[in-house]
């Protein structure tokens, strides 16, 4: 008895002296989050996969600090990682990783405080990663990198930002002249590394075709020298990855590397006219040869993609003109035994196919097929001289009833009409001359590589109804890539449609009849594809006062052969031909409520193989789990789909490897950040390879959940519902509803998922400091959007707060923009909220109405008719509608402590809408708050901004809904002569 009692007191010992240590080794009390938290924060940016499948990049890019490129090794879970590393890109050999290594933070925001000039802000840099040893190479101010894109040559031609200027020591005398000496010998253009051997230049009259004579000649007595203004190139860096060679070359102004990496171009721009040139280096023979050499721009440099010919613009013929013009320029590099490199002057002013007085833009995107065939080029009107003495243009806008777009719609887009180019074609099939494809009739052009039709559209004659209708027509033809003949499509359009690869058939959605057609580019015949199909297939949930939307086109199959057209649930595929149709994913969709909508992971590819399975991506309705299915085009019955994989999470970000089946996506829910998985090919079973935010393991986080309930008018719908991770059902606690439209489908991925500052109220920091918050969806009633509002979120509100866990006198309401419209009608008809906060909210539609959206230059008829505010009528037919949704008419109903934002560059909402609302309330003696920041638009852009905003939003509903004490801003005015002094930076972890 004694030995057992011993024994039990030795052990009761033994644990009283393990206690402590077991006590020190406890994880410590989770927190609140708290504004030191948010700089810290990292989200994943630039992920990339290597071609072979083996490596993976990506960014860990804090909301602010330096980010932190990591780069992995999939198989063998090898890493690196480099301080400042950004936009990763791998080699296609798989060996090399190239990326930004950006300037210091701390360096950018001085540079920012202190309104350096461009020349002057720090440059980022340039990493060089080897994948087999680990070793790096770093090169500073780099302006631009070019790499190939196939496996051939590991070149990399590095484009070197100017010099930085030297800074100019206070006080000391200007420099003095150097004095004048004998013409000295030019300094090399390039330092020799590779062992070459130069080629004879191939100079322009050289060439197989006449080049015009210029239009005008200069005055006899201007020299070259006096002409040439073009902006000097810089440093060009060209490296071979594999080897210890490489060749620096100065004053170069473009470069462009071949998709092998075996030619690397390069436009010479100096002070130096003479010296200006397109220059070449050969990979195989080490050979750097003159392509095209005299006093001009050399510009647009483009390779085709597997053909040994380079394409380029050029105003070298033309260049001493008062008003010079641009030709296109080819050569084809392949050379035999003694041959040079041709260069020839495809199109000039003079080129058959061109119209009169046009010639090739510098503005255009030079564009091959892949056969290496046809060269798509941009023409335009050749620049006119401007007569010496002729005056500044009056500034003056003249509008016109007969204006095709409003006159702020066309200074938005001034610059982009000025470089506005029209389609043209050219190649080998076209020889001498060019095709032109696109005209001012006929802007918009859309191309693939069938190599025999592009689609065009003509909406100038329906411009002026995009005002009020909210929809852009346009006249659609199918325009012959031969000739440039073209063959009326349709008429008045709402949709130009999608072409299909092999060019036979355009596919395009109906919005009056609500179903799609395809149109045979041959022929013009129209085939209807879904009006007998016993489905929808435009939105159900759709409730604007037009016509509504379709679900989604889902791509082509067998080079265009068949459509996937998809209905709410279920993938449908048509035979484009025969109309025949049948259900890709057999009724699964409907049946389980799951959406499927097809994923291709195949970049270069431009259609489904009907021989390979059909990655699908679902979604379910109910749950908003998210996963993947896979189908079958061809293959047994019992096989045509399977589930591969379905979370209680949003899975997203899905990437395949170019020459391998490895994937990598992104998964999360408010619980888990997102974060890379990843497996060796879609699979049930994903590995996670990321850990972005190990920190919030410190915080108190929360749980979120659906809730279901039904609007006023019966409609069921749903909410979010975010609570505590500490969450105890017998508190009230404080609640923060948060509107807009609809977020129940972004469950798992809510607004504001992450601590940050920003322009709507950051939800975990509200709920990990104690609040509940509600997400509740909204439907609408066309003529009445905000009893719509209030007809849904009074019942959410209702559904929440019988549970018993919320204080139903501590309810706050946030929303921004349509939201905060919401907010300002809801307040007038009821006093149910402690306080609110309404961001940029439009409080008078009929002021609103006639306006523009400076953002877009944009009238906002359309806007208030048919599209978001959903009144369906003008305010001369309805006025009572107008008035009936405009809070400032009711103004004299609103209890409610009222904080807004109404910025003065707001390109979305007026600034003056937040200007009525204010001054209403302060004459009725209404609380009300509003901030305005200097030069800040719809959202906050400035990070400060944001920070400074966040903490008086949080003090605001923090008085009204916890007891917080009561900030010094809403005790008493802050004068105009003492703004902004107030100091948030310490909250933040950062030095005054």
């Amino acid at each position: 008895m004694l030995r057992i009692t011993s024994g039990l007191l030795f052990v009761a010992l033994l644990a009283s002296l393990a206690a402590p240590r077991a006590t020190s080794l406890a994880s410590p009390a989770k927190v609140p989050l708290d504004y030191k938290a948010y700089d810290s924060w990292n989200l994943i940016r630039g992920t990339k996969l290597s071609d072979d499948g083996t490596w993976i990049a990506y960014v860990l890019a804090p909301e602010d600090g330096d980010p932190t490129l990591v780069v992995r090794n999939l198989t063998s879970g090898q890493e690196y990682r480099k301080e400042r590393g950004s936009n990763p890109e791998f080699t296609p050999d798989s060996k090399w990783v190239v990326y930004t290594i950006r300037a210091k933070n701390e360096d950018i925001h001085k540079a920012e405080r202190e309104h350096k000039p461009a020349p002057e802000q720090p440059k980022n840099g340039l990493g060089v990663l080897s994948l087999v040893d680990g070793h790096v190479t770093n090169y500073d101010r780099v302006k631009s990198v070019k790499l190939p894109r196939d496996i051939g040559y590991t070149t990399i031609a590095i484009l070197e930002e100017a010099p930085a200027p030297s800074p100019k020591p206070s006080g000391s005398p200007p420099p003095t002249a150097p004095p004048p000496t004998a013409s000295p010998a030019p300094a090399p253009t390039e330092t020799p590394a590779f062992p070459r051997i130069r080629r004879t230049p191939i100079r322009i009259e050289s060439s197989p075709l006449t080049i015009p004579a210029p239009a005008a000649s200069p005055s006899p007595s201007a020299s070259p020298d006096e002409l040439h203004k073009i902006e000097p190139g810089t440093q060009l860096l060209i490296r071979e990855l594999d080897t210890t060679v490489g060749l620096d070359v100065k004053d170069v102004s473009d470069v462009a590397v071949s998709h092998d990496g075996k030619y690397v171009a390069y436009a010479i721009a100096a002070k130096d006219a003479k010296r200006d040139r397109i220059r070449v280096l050969e990979r195989k023979t080490e050979e750097v040869y003159d392509i095209l050499l005299g006093p001009g721009h050399y510009k647009n440099l483009t390779f085709a993609p597997r053909h040994d010919d380079l394409a380029f613009v050029s105003d070298v013929a033309s260049f001493t003109d008062t008003a010079p013009y641009y030709g296109l320029y080819q050569t084809n590099l392949v050379l035999g035994a003694g041959e040079k490199p041709v260069t020839i002057p495809m199109v000039g002013p003079a080129a058959h196919g061109m119209p009169s007085g046009w010639a090739a833009s510098v503005n255009g995107t030079l564009s091959f097929s892949k056969n290496g065939d046809r060269l798509f080029f941009g023409t335009a009107p050749r620049p006119t001289p401007v007569p010496s003495g002729t005056p500044e243009p009056m500034k003056v806008d003249i509008w016109s009833w007969r204006d095709g777009d409003l006159q702020p719609y066309q200074k938005i887009n001034a610059d982009k009409e000025r470089k506005r180019t029209y389609l043209a074609v050219a190649g080998r099939a076209y020889e001498p001359g060019i095709v032109q494809l696109a005209w001012p009739t006929m802007r918009n052009l859309t191309t693939n590589d069938n190599g025999t039709i592009a689609i065009g559209t003509n909406d100038l004659p329906y411009r002026a109804i995009f005002s009020w209708a909210g929809e852009e027509y346009a006249d659609v033809y199918a325009i012959s890539l031969r000739d440039g003949s073209r063959r009326l499509l349709q008429r008045k359009s709402p949709d130009p449609g999608r072409l299909s690869p092999d060019g036979r058939f355009l596919v395009a959605y109906d919005p009056p009849h609500r179903d799609w057609y395809a149109i045979d580019t041959g022929s013009a015949k129209r085939r209807e594809l879904t009006a007998q199909l016993p489905t929808a297939f435009y939105d159900v949930d759709d409730d604007h006062p037009r016509p509504p939307q379709p679900y989604a086109f889902g791509g082509w199959v067998d080079g265009g052969k068949y459509v996937l057209l998809l209905d709410r649930f279920d993938v449908w595929s048509i035979e484009l031909a025969s109309g025949k149709a049948w259900m890709l994913t057999q009724g699964v969709g409907r049946t389980s409520h799951v959406r499927f909508s097809p994923l291709q992971l195949d970049a270069d590819r431009d259609s489904f193989d009907p021989a390979q399975p059909i990655v699908l991506r679902a979604f379910n309705d109910d749950t908003k789990d998210s996963g993947f299915y896979q189908a079958w085009f061809n293959g047994p019955a019992e096989h045509l789909l399977s589930k591969i994989m379905m979370l209680p999470k949003w899975v997203t970000g899905t990437q395949r490897a170019r020459n391998a089946d490895r994937i990598v996506l992104t998964q999360q829910r408010l619980d888990e950040t997102p974060d890379l998985w990843t497996a060796s090919a879609i699979s049930r079973t994903f590995a996670k390879i990321s850990d972005a935010n190990p920190q919030k393991s410190r915080y108190l986080w929360a749980t979120d959940k659906l809730i279901s309930y039904k609007s006023a008018w019966g409609k069921p719908l749903h909410g979010i519902l975010i609570t505590p991770e500490n969450f105890n059902p017998h508190k009230k606690y404080p609640m923060l509803v948060y509107i807009y439209e609809r977020f129940a489908d972004e469950l798992h991925h809510p607004p504001f998922n992450y601590p940050a500052p920003g322009t709507g109220p950051n939800l975990l920091r509200y709920v990990s400091n104690g609040y509940v918050a509600l997400i509740p969806d909204i439907a609408y009633r066309n003529g009445h959007p905000g009893a719509s509002a209030l007809d849904c979120v009074m019942p959410a509100i209702d559904e929440v707060v019988k549970r018993g866990f919320v204080d139903p006198k501590r309810i706050g309401i946030s929303g921004h923009s349509w939201g905060a419209y919401e907010i300002v009608y809801m307040i007038t008809r009821t006093d149910r909220f402690r306080a609110v906060e309404a961001g940029a909210a439009v409080a008078d539609m009929t002021s609103a109405y006639g306006g523009i959206r400076w953002g877009t230059g944009l009238v906002r008829e359309f806007q208030y008719e048919v599209d978001q505010s959903r009144i369906g009528a003008t305010p001369w037919d309805r006025p009572d509608l107008y008035a009936e949704n405009s809070a400032l008419f009711h103004i004299r109903n609103i209890h409610t402590p009222y904080l807004t934002i109404a910025n003065d560059a707001d390109g979305a909402v007026p600034w003056y809408q937040g200007i009525e609302f204010i001054t209403a309330m302060r004459r009725l003696g209404k609380e009300a708050y509003m901030f305005q920041f200097d030069g800040e638009d719809h959202n906050l852009r400035g990070r400060e901004q944001q920070k400074y905003w966040t903490v008086h939003l949080d003090e605001f509903f923090d008085h009204y809904l916890k007891g917080a004490p009561e900030p010094n801003w809403m005790k008493a005015t802050v004068p105009y002569i003492h703004r902004g002094e107030r100091d948030v930076r310490s909250l933040y972890g950062e030095k005054p």
